[in-house]
């Protein structure tokens, strides 16, 4: 079974894919991650949101995160562990300061 999401991102950008999967229950769950985004910051309520990835110094991971362009709050996208899917998890405020 084949599932096509179009979703409006942002006034620029508009995302559309297609999921595939065993029945109607498996293509949920894989297009859940875009059908959950609800097109609005968590923090700001703004609409200016940005889909990025991000790969640490080593490549041996990537993040990937829906980010606010007002206020630079964002939402990560997680994977579950078992690698059979994706998840929202909850907003974060914009990072100010160094890392340790």
């Amino acid at each position: 079974m084949k599932l096509k999401v179009k979703m409006v991102l942002n006034s620029k950008t508009n995302i559309e894919a297609t999921f595939e999967g065993a029945d109607f229950q498996d293509v949920i769950r894989d297009a859940g991650v875009l059908l959950e985004f609800d097109g609005k910051c968590g923090m700001c309520d703004k609409e200016e949101i940005s889909l990025v990835t991000r790969i640490t110094k080593e490549k041996q991971y990537k993040y990937t995160e829906f980010l606010c362009r007002e206020c630079g709050a964002r939402q990560p996208i997680g994977k579950y562990q078992d690698g059979s899917g994706y998840f929202l998890k909850s907003w974060e405020e914009k990072f100010v300061g160094t890392a340790q």
